[in-house]
This record gives structure tokens, C-alpha cells and sequence, in this order.
């Protein structure tokens, strides 16, 4: 037998939570499916940008509060961005960011989800495997066999999303998806603690190193490329990541006494760098199932949770069919597709151009443009 909800969300991640938490007044009764059981990881350069704390400040004064309390996160005041002849620029954000383990920040916001939204239904360790549109109605069938009905469902089940596949028909497009890298490391030399440091080496682009530090003294490290990129060059990245940590000199000697506490784990990022339909009859997309990541930085977290609250307000309006919901599709564009375009067309004109990067980093450290990054970028 299936059991009826409102709303069906799939996935619990930033996107999902946050779309769950902003229901939690509504009175309408939503189920919430989550493949891993909480708290687990997810594999992502940990870097929470302010946007994520403008989000929930919207939802609750006291969310950005809490957040803020939340423990353990480093605090990110600007950007180190290195040239392939390891010229440096600075940039310093004009609000303050946090690098948060997605570990401890997406258990932070789930559990937030879950005590108080009084009418979500959680079912962890449960992922969807069918997903139709018959007779105006949402059916469901979950990896162990349970069956649900919804008025409309919410895909915010990451980069290999069902929803997308099945409802979108969304299909990877290399050139618009990047491959990525990430290692934890403790002990790293030189570390500031609240700085954001990427790599762009001669022998490695396109595409970046990173450094991002979180509390303890440890460090969130990866290295990430597009795809396109990494199959026609047959790019192995973890073993470039190995080869940039022990033969980069400048970053080798940091690395010297440095402690891996993981091995290493991929990912991909479906790249917000191409327009989608986001919605259509009874579905909405969200976060990396809407490719919602940003082209340039591979921050994905803020879109995620944006889109997660846009796609509940819209919900609010209890209109599910697919004219209704494109009003959903035109506000994120609304919001994201300026600056999604804007850093495609910067990551294109980079490319693997060593010497427009070096001077790049030159002009802005020129004092009235660097002043001025800030105003342009964020």
C-alpha cells in the first residue's frame, strides 16, 4: 500500500534540509528520504560562504545565531590565489565565511529540519529507485520496496539525481561537469586559518589546487578539473594531487610534516555553467540535481540551500503543474544565472593559459583594482 504525503523531498542534504526546515510552519505533511543514515559525509571543499547564513537568518533570526555558536569551523575572512609563477593576490571578503566539515554541518541542519518541523517523516537509509507521474499524483518506490504518494516532489538528491534522470531527463553534458578530489589533512605548515587557498599550477590546468583550513589545524585539500578535460586527457586526479603535494616545491615543503587522515574520494559537480528545466509537472530540482554549482569556485552549498527555500516557498502556493512551476525556474536563474554565466565565461577564457593567469594575478594586485574585487565578485 502507498502512503500519501503533501510533499516529498528527496534528499536531506543543504538543499533538502533547508527546503524541509522553511515547511515547518506550513501544516502540510512531508516525507523526507535520505540514502546514508545521519550524521555522514559528503565529499566537498567544506567551504559555508555568508550567503548560507543570509539564508537562514531569513528562515530564523536565531538559526544564523545558532549557527554562529556551532562548533568546531574555521572563520574565512578572504582568498590567497596563486599564479602558475606563485604570485600570490589577496582578496578579503567583505562578510565572513566558515570552512565547516559537511559532516558536521549538514547533520547540524538536518537535525534542525527534523525537531522542528513537526509534520516531516524522515526515512534515512533509503533512497529512491522510480519515480512517475500518473494521474496527477507523485508515485514513489523506495530502494527497500516502500511505496508513497505526494501532490508534488522535490529532487534534491545530489549529482547522480533521480528525480533529474527520471523526470528531467537530465543526462551528463562533460563540458558543463567537473571531476573532483578531496583528502583531509592535519598539520599543514603555514597554515593562517582563515584563508581560502587556490592553486592554479602550470602543469596542472585546467583546473586547481585548494587548501581550505577548518578547525584542529586541519585542512580540507583537493584538486578538481572539468570533465571533458579529464577524459580527453586521460587525467588521472589523485595522481596529480600526489605529484602537486610532493613535487611543487612551494607546496611540498608545507606538506613535509603533514598528516593524511583519510584516503583520498572523488566526487562530481554537475556545473550551473548551462540552463535546465528545473521544474515540470509536480517536480521541482534543487541544488546539484538543478547543476547548480558554481562554475568557477565549485561552491555549491548557498545555491543549494537557496533553491531548497525557493522550492518551498513555491510549494506554499499549492499550484504544482508545470506552467505554476516555472515561476520556480525563473527566480533561481533570477538569482544565479548572471553570476553562474559571468565565472563560465572566466573558467573558458583561463583555460590552460598559464601566461593570462600570471598576468591576471599582476593586475589585481594593482591597489585600485584589488580594492574594488570585492564589489565585482560578491
Amino acid at each position: 500500500m502507498s502512503i500519501h504525503f503533501d510533499v516529498i523531498i528527496s534528499g536531506a542534504g543543504p538543499a533538502g534540509s533547508t527546503c524541509a526546515l522553511a515547511l515547518r510552519n506550513s501544516g502540510l505533511k512531508v516525507l523526507m528520504l535520505e540514502k546514508a543514515i545521519f550524521p555522514r559525509d559528503k565529499i566537498c571543499g567544506d567551504a559555508v560562504s555568508s550567503t548560507a547564513k543570509r539564508i537562514l537568518r531569513q528562515l530564523d533570526p536565531v538559526f544564523e545565531e545558532e549557527l554562529l555558536a556551532f562548533s568546531p569551523k574555521a572563520y574565512i575572512t578572504k582568498a590567497k590565489l596563486y599564479s602558475p609563477s606563485m604570485q600570490s593576490l589577496e582578496i578579503e571578503f567583505p562578510l565572513i565565511g566558515h570552512c565547516i566539515k559537511r559532516l558536521d554541518f549538514d547533520n547540524w541542519l538536518f537535525q534542525k529540519a527534523c525537531t522542528l518541523n513537526p509534520t516531516l517523516e524522515v526515512w534515512q537509509h533509503t533512497s529512491l529507485k522510480d519515480v512517475k507521474i500518473i494521474e496527477d499524483m507523485v508515485h514513489i518506490t523506495t530502494s527497500d520496496n516502500r511505496k508513497a504518494t505526494a501532490d508534488v516532489i522535490v529532487g534534491c538528491d545530489g549529482a547522480h539525481s533521480v528525480v533529474a534522470k527520471k523526470l528531467a531527463g537530465f543526462t551528463v553534458d562533460r563540458n558543463h561537469y567537473s571531476g573532483a578530489i578531496r583528502q583531509y589533512y592535519s598539520n599543514i605548515k603555514g597554515l593562517t586559518g582563515d584563508a581560502l587557498e587556490v592553486y592554479f599550477l602550470k602543469d596542472f590546468l585546467p583546473g586547481y589546487f585548494w587548501i581550505f583550513p577548518l578547525a584542529n589545524n586541519e585542512a580540507n585539500v583537493g584538486f578538481g578539473m572539468l570533465s571533458d578535460t579529464i577524459a580527453k586527457q586521460h587525467i588521472d586526479l589523485k595522481a596529480s594531487m600526489h605529484r602537486i603535494i610532493k613535487e611543487v616545491p612551494e607546496i611540498a615543503e608545507r606538506f613535509k610534516d603533514a598528516t593524511p587522515l583519510e584516503d583520498v574520494k572523488g566526487f562530481g559537480l554537475p556545473l550551473g555553467s548551462k540552463r535546465y528545466n528545473l521544474s515540470g509537472n509536480r517536480f521541482m530540482l534543487c541544488g546539484d540535481a538543478a547543476s547548480l554549482i558554481d562554475p568557477f569556485s565549485g561552491e555549491g552549498i548557498e545555491t543549494a540551500m537557496e533553491s531548497g527555500k525557493f522550492a518551498a516557498e513555491q510549494i506554499l502556493l499549492n499550484r504544482f503543474d508545470a506552467t505554476s512551476l516555472k515561476d520556480y525556474d525563473k527566480r533561481v536563474y533570477k538569482k544565479m544565472w548572471a553570476n553562474f554565466r559571468n565565472h563560465y565565461y572566466l573558467q573558458q577564457a583561463i583555460g590552460n593559459r598559464p601566461r593570462l593567469l600570471n598576468q591576471l594575478i599582476r593586475i589585481g594586485n594593482i591597489p585600485y583594482i584589488k580594492r574594488n574585487i570585492p564589489k565585482w565578485f560578491y
